[in-house]
């Protein structure tokens, strides 16, 4: 069943709008908190990397810098140069109204943008056939890169590994001393995992982006959870260009918390009819005013820096003739987390390419950090921070394996059935586009017209997703397992030997393997399963095709033919029932019951009760809901000892042909049904669904901050927790009570408990606009 729901209409932004009359007026909109260059500058760098750690990463929200346009190069960052240096070369614009890419050279564009933002009227700005021409994602030119190398902090830039000399705010007290006094500027620390990649591997996301009036970026989050930075680096002021006025340029951006990502997920899906993931909604004002959650706003102009949490939706709105803004990407250990276990299955659902190799990076992240400790002595605030991002990584590297290991001897593909493939980070699964760290499963029977094989991630064949040969898939690996393990083992005695009366001694892979045996199986255990009791289909003889079309003649001519005798003892031709949705089915098909032997398809499952396939099949004894007393079918709704599951998000329904490998097939779940139908017998209540994701995501972050003050208080210097005054510089060093171990922090950003923080004053409240 498709999705019924209303699909949000586009609505534009008048040219004419108040920001600030609008936030002032909106209850559930809220300024960004801004802090000046200035005030790193006074208050340290060490402390503003703290900041950002503290208010973007655990806090989860966004955080501008202004006044980086008195520290960029305006001959360089200018509509001039650029039509100087890059006039003739080419690029691929978007048109936002049909919706096609539009090939044409920069030159060309910056020439004709007072045209198309002077198309726009307070009368006419809704007209959906006008041109919105977009030069978005566009390859940053090399000067500019390396004039914002200079001035922006290291660890906030793209692509960094290293603390190296720049010339921004806080250069003058970049450098850092351990606890002894001694310099610890030659302890790099990545500010961004993926330079750990070797180069080849790396995903290029220093992009620009260059807009007129109507212009506009839908509503997404960052790619694979990673934290986003943007500077608008040039805007049109009003000025007279080439003998033509110009309109002052700005953007305008609506932001969430982290926290509110599932929230936000639901009410896309279930108010608005679009899906967050597909990226195609441009959300109307209004809204985002009925939104059940906090919404962020701030008009960026020329020198705002904008920092983007992880999973933080956002959109942008361009304003006037011209604005020109530089956008990059980073990865940290705590977006590694969120990217493993939320963002990419998110992503796997809709077949989202996945460009930065999350997985190779936790190996090649413990790889450089082990390195680091090799040739440095422990010990000092910069290496205690390295150690606890080493520690945090190596437990994704933990889970990563163990999704990877086979059991046992008798649960193991034999070593000759392995295909060995030497890693380089090329191969992704057809159907969802992954990219595959280390095992998975190719098809030795399907490959296409230019000798493309047809490769699958475990996570999609448990799914039921795979080519149309549904099972015989081979084996192949990309490492050696026991090289994997020896570094696992050697990366674990090193996190066992950090220092701290706290520290947490992690057992070896063999023991967690054994106490996991016992309740669950792995992944790759369920991939093997799954190719035995799955039929093989002969794509060479179209079986299914010609018994729908006998069965279409018998219909049609009115014969009754005899059934053809099968094998009973054949495990291919044994069906059951499915409880919910009564349909015969073959077994492999169905999930069983381990006290009851009630049957239920996998497609009732992830529809009724948000199960998918992976979920049960990794039970290694799995209940089902009427044993749980949640059943939701007819007849148990009629017992009154039953509790009837109510779904608690909206599956719209993804129709992935479009997108996957066309070799492709869904054996187990039709992810393209929508869940409405049982969203409706539950009473279809949007609101109850979305206030208890609101009152789960301010649980979640609570004990979030909790789990992580403690964390803060073993990395931070004891000077670091005392507030102190400084004449000198003119602020009190003041703190997050409590919760983070007094981390300093600018004044504009006090907070008392879990209050928002208030902005310093009444200039910044009518200049912040995102």
């Amino acid at each position: 069943m498709p999705n019924q729901r209303t699909r949000a209409a586009f609505e534009p932004i008048s040219p004419a709008i108040d920001v600030p009359a609008l936030v002032e007026s909106t209850p559930n909109f809220e300024y960004v908190t801004r802090i000046s260059c200035e005030s790193i500058d006074d208050n340290g760098l060490e402390n503003f990397e703290k900041l950002v750690f503290l208010h973007v990463i655990l806090r989860g929200m966004p955080l501008v810098i202004e006044g980086f346009n008195g520290r960029l190069d305006s001959s360089l960052f200018s509509e001039k140069w650029l039509r100087t240096h890059y006039s003739t070369k080419t690029e691929v614009a978007r048109n936002l109204t049909t919706k096609t890419d539009l090939p044409l050279t920069i030159g060309h564009y910056l020439k004709n943008m007072p045209m198309l933002a002077n198309q726009w009227t307070t009368f006419n700005y809704k007209d959906p056939e006008r041109q919105r021409i977009y030069l978005k994602d566009i390859d940053c030119p090399k000067q500019w890169h390396t004039h914002l190398k200079k001035i922006i902090p290291p660890t906030l830039f793209y692509l960094n590994k290293s603390r190296e000399d720049f010339e921004g705010p806080g250069a003058n007290t970049a450098s850092i001393s351990d606890e002894n006094g001694a310099p610890e500027t030659q302890i790099p620390r990545a500010g961004d995992l993926m330079s750990c990649l070797p180069p080849n591997m790396r995903a290029e996301n220093l992009m620009c982006y260059i807009g007129h009036e109507g212009t506009y970026t839908p509503a997404h989050q960052e790619m694979c959870a990673s934290l986003g930075q943007n500077i608008m680096v040039e805007a049109s002021d009003g000025s007279i260009e080439y003998g033509k006025a110009t309109k002052p340029g700005s953007s305008i951006w609506f932001m969430t918390e982290t926290k509110d990502r599932h929230v936000v997920s639901e009410y896309w899906l279930s108010m608005l009819g679009h899906d967050i993931d597909i990226e195609d909604h441009f959300a109307q004002i209004e809204a985002w005013k009925s939104a059940p959650f906090k919404a962020y706003v701030v008009e960026q102009k020329p020198g705002d820096f904008i920092i983007i949490p992880p999973l933080a939706a956002h959109q942008v709105w361009n304003r006037g003739t011209r604005t020109m803004k530089v956008a990059w990407n980073r990865t940290t250990a705590e977006t590694l987390d969120l990217a493993l276990n939320e963002a990419l299955p998110h992503a796997r659902m809709v077949c989202r390419d996945e460009q930065y190799k999350n997985k190779a990076i936790v190996f090649y992240t413990l790889e450089y950090y082990s390195s680091i400790f090799a040739r440095h002595e422990t010990g000092g605030t910069r290496t205690q921070q390295l150690q606890k991002d080493f520690e945090h990584v190596f437990i994704l590297y933990t889970t990563i394996l163990i999704s990877e290991c086979f059991p046992s001897a008798e649960v193991c593909p034999k070593k000759q059935d392995v295909e060995y493939i030497p890693f380089d980070g090329s191969i992704t699964c057809s159907y969802c586009r992954g990219n595959i760290f280390n095992r998975f499963l190719t098809c030795p029977w399907c490959v296409g017209e230019t000798d493309d094989s047809y490769d699958i991630c475990m996570e999609c064949f448990a799914m039921g997703r795979s080519c149309a040969c549904i099972s015989r898939l081979k084996w192949a690996e990309q490492f050696r397992w026991d090289e994997l393990t020896e570094k696992h083992e050697r990366w674990r005695r090193m996190v066992n030997h950090f220092p701290g009366d706290k520290r947490v001694q992690y057992n070896s892979l063999l023991d967690i393997m054994t106490e996991l045996q016992k309740e669950r199986k792995t992944l790759a255990e369920i991939c093997y399963e799954q190719l035995r009791c799955r039929p093989w289909n002969d794509i060479s003889k179209p079986v299914v095709q010609e018994a729908q079309e006998k069965q279409s003649d018998s219909e049609t001519s009115g014969v009754v033919r005899k059934r053809r005798k099968t094998n009973g003892n054949r495990k291919f031709d044994q069906t059951g029932r499915c409880h919910i949705c009564k349909s015969s089915e073959p077994k492999w098909r169905l999930a069983c019951c381990s006290e009851c032997q009630l049957e239920y398809c996998y497609g009732s499952l992830f529809r009724a009760f948000n199960m998918k396939p992976q979920d049960v099949m990794e039970m290694k004894t799995w209940k089902c809901p009427r044993c749980d007393k949640v059943c939701s079918c007819a007849a148990c709704r009629r017992d009154p000892s039953m509790t009837p599951f109510e779904p608690t998000i909206t599956l719209p329904g993804h129709d992935t042909a479009k997108v996957a490998d066309p070799r492709s097939v869904e054996s187990l779940v039709d992810f393209r049904q929508s869940n409405s139908q049982w969203l409706k017998k539950a009473g279809d209540d949007d609101i109850g669904r979305l206030r208890k994701h609101q009152e789960e995501a301010d649980a979640r972050r609570s004990q979030s901050l909790l789990d992580h003050s403690i964390q803060l208080e073993e990395i931070m210097p004891e000077q670091d927790r005392t507030p102190t005054y400084s004449p000198q510089k003119g602020f009190l060093v003041e703190s997050y009570p409590g919760e983070f171990g007094d981390i300093p922090v600018d004044p504009a950003l006090e907070m008392s408990g879990n209050s928002v923080p208030s902005l310093p004053d009444s200039r910044n409240q009518s200049s912040v606009k995102e």
